[in-house]
């Protein structure tokens, strides 16, 4: 079972995760926010997405749960035979 070179990173995917101070009886509003383009892995991306996190963490009404960059290295597996 041959392993082929790494191929990526492929596909950057992008999450904020952040809840409300206000609640709803004892629960804050918990919001996952996925961030995306047609080129996730474009160099502005990060940027961006920092924005988006540094707003929500200015913010008196919510709370930033976090926020990260998740991304996969992929291998072609051919044949022995």
């Amino acid at each position: 079972m041959p392993l082929g070179a790494p191929q990526g990173p492929t596909s950057s995917q992008w999450t904020i995760d952040a809840r409300s101070v206000t609640t709803i009886g004892e629960y804050p509003v918990q919001l996952a926010i996925t961030a995306t383009t047609d080129n996730p892995n474009a160099p502005e991306m990060g940027a961006i997405v920092q924005q988006f996190v540094d707003l929500i963490a200015r913010s008196e009404h919510f709370r930033l749960s976090g926020a990260s960059r998740t991304y996969s290295y992929s291998e072609a597996v051919t044949p022995t035979v």
